[in-house]
C-alpha cells in the first residue's frame, strides 16, 4: 500500500477554479482516478479524503494498492510506502470521513431494504417515542450517541475498541455522472478520536479497504498515528 498527499500546483489551482474540479464531486473522482494507469476494466483500489483550510487550495491524501504517478501540470504527488507496525493493544488516534449508514427493513412484509444515514435513523427512534421532540436531547448528543453506537459496532467486525470520538461536519452530498439521468445522494460525517487495536491483522485489512459507504467519492479513509 502507498500513502500519497496530492497537490494543486499553480497552473492545477487556475485549471480547478475554471473547470470547477473541486465543486463538482464526480469530477474530483475522475481526477484522483487519473493518478493511476489504469486498464479498461480496472476496479477501484484506492480510497482518498479531501483536507480543506482556510485561504488555502484543497488538498488530498491518497491511500492506494498501487502507486501513483508522479503527477503533471496540475497536481503535484508525494507518495511513501504505507506499512505500519501495529500489534494488539497499540494506542491510535484517528480522523475519518464516512458515510455510515444502517440497513432497515421496509416492513415486517416485505423483504426490501433501505438504507438510512445514522443521524437520521436515530432521530427516527427518538421520533418513535416523543414525535414533538420535547424530551429530545439537543442535535450535538444525538449525533455523538449515533456515532458511538455505529463506531463500536465496526470495531467488533474490524478489530478496534474506539474509546472517544467528535463528531463534525455532518454534510449532504448530491452528485450526477456526466450523461446520467439519475442524481446520486449520501450523507458524510467527520470524526477524530482515539481507540485500541483488538486483531491487527483484521484491523490492518479495514484501513486498506475503509469504512462505510461512498469510498469511491472521498470517504472511509481512516487516518491514523500513535496517540
Amino acid at each position: 500500500m502507498y500513502l500519497s498527499r496530492v497537490r494543486f500546483t499553480r497552473q492545477g489551482i487556475r485549471n480547478q477554479c475554471r473547470r470547477g474540479v473541486t465543486a463538482d464531486l464526480f469530477r474530483e473522482h475522475q481526477m484522483i482516478w487519473s493518478l493511476f494507469d489504469n486498464a479498461p476494466d480496472q476496479q477501484r483500489d484506492f480510497l482518498y479524503r479531501r483536507e480543506d483550510k482556510p485561504g488555502e487550495p484543497p488538498f488530498y491524501y491518497l491511500l492506494s494498492a498501487r502507486h501513483p504517478v508522479e503527477g503533471n501540470d496540475s497536481l503535484t504527488v508525494e507518495t511513501k510506502l504505507f506499512a505500519p507496525q501495529l500489534q494488539e493493544g497499540d494506542h491510535l488516534q484517528f480522523q475519518l470521513r464516512v458515510n455510515a449508514v444502517v440497513t432497515r427493513k421496509v416492513d415486517d412484509h416485505s423483504k426490501r431494504r433501505i438504507r438510512r444515514d445514522i443521524i437520521e435513523a436515530a432521530i427516527d427512534e427518538y421520533r418513535k417515542s416523543d414525535p414533538r421532540g420535547e424530551s429530545w436531547p439537543p442535535p450535538s448528543v444525538i449525533h455523538h450517541e449515533a456515532t458511538r453506537n455505529w463506531l463500536q459496532k465496526q470495531g467488533e467486525k474490524h478489530g478496534f475498541q474506539p474509546s472517544d470520538c467528535l463528531v463534525s461536519n455532518h454534510q449532504f452530498h448530491k452528485l450526477r455522472k456526466p450523461g446520467d439521468a439519475n442524481k446520486r445522494q449520501f450523507t458524510s460525517l467527520d470524526i477524530q478520536g482515539s481507540l485500541t487495536i483488538i486483531e491487527a491483522t483484521t484491523f490492518l485489512t479495514m484501513l486498506q479497504q475503509g469504512l462505510g459507504r461512498s469510498k469511491a467519492f472521498g470517504c472511509g479513509l481512516m487516518l491514523i498515528r500513535r496517540a
